[in-house]
């Protein structure tokens, strides 16, 4: 099951100042619950307060047709800051709602102008190591376990050779995760002795799966150039088509409602 947002008014008679502070206790429960893509927010996490579900009741929820989204379409996308992603994990009033959606918006086009690059850069150089470090993890224990195997593929010699140069290599050092607003972005670590790189590491986990059963193979992602990742992100129709349906939402007199 997903995590949604969907369409949503407050009930009548229930005052704002309720409705955001259950908004905000229920921001914190769906916090307590866990429901994050790993990486993509470990550097912002904080114990959450108390939780409530209780908004729930206090709102009329519209479950007609295309009456919600996705919400990763907006909270995995690296054009936006990682620190308005994060907050995004919640419900939004409808006053609530142009201000967000403006906002979203305009840094968006600052974007597309050429803007924020420096940040941009340090994140790109997060995502990608990180999710280096997390494959070249996987394969490394791959080939550690196989030592211990007496299987006919794990005996050639032509894998003892792969699995020998994949376990020489140790996993890369994570480049630290950006903060928004920080000037200038926090500067790369020095590189581990023989770190691989994309290209090396593709190559070594190509050669490892050429070798092994099929499951046991590992597949090391070749990541886009920062050009071609700050524009897949820009470009994203997901993203889009959720800015337009919120669009709508707004137009009508709607909030967004988190559902998970």
């Amino acid at each position: 099951m997903g995590v949604d947002w969907i369409r949503m008014r407050p009930r009548p008679g229930v005052s704002r100042a309720r409705l955001a502070a259950l908004a905000d206790a229920q921001a914190a429960a769906f916090a307590a619950s866990g429901h994050w893509y790993e990486g993509e927010f470990d550097h912002l996490l904080t114990e959450p307060g108390p939780g409530s579900t209780e908004l729930a009741g206090q709102v009329e929820i519209d479950r007609g047709p295309d009456s919600g989204r996705r919400v990763m379409l907006v909270t995995l996308n690296p054009a936006l800051p990682a620190e308005w992603r994060l907050a995004a994990y919640r419900s939004h009033l409808p006053d609530e709602l142009p201000g967000l959606l403006d906002g979203w918006r305009s840094h968006l086009d600052r974007v597309r102008g050429g803007a924020h690059r420096a940040y941009l850069r340090a994140w790109y150089r997060y995502a990608t190591s990180w999710r280096l470090a997390l494959e070249w993890s996987e394969l490394r224990a791959r080939a550690l376990a196989a030592r211990d195997r007496t299987n006919a593929w794990a005996t050639r010699p032509e894998l003892v050779e792969v699995r020998e140069r994949i376990l020489a290599v140790p996993v890369p050092v994570v480049s630290p995760a950006p903060h928004w607003g920080a000037d200038p972005p926090p500067p790369d670590p020095p590189p581990p002795p023989d770190p691989p790189g994309h290209e090396a590491a593709v190559a070594l986990a190509r050669a490892w799966n050429h070798r092994v059963p099929r499951g046991q193979r590992v597949y090391v992602t070749r990541p886009p150039g920062f050009g071609a990742y700050l524009d897949e992100a820009l470009g994203s129709p997901d993203l889009a088509d959720v800015l337009d349906w919120m669009d709508r939402a707004r137009a009508e007199g709607y909030g967004l409602f988190l559902d998970w």
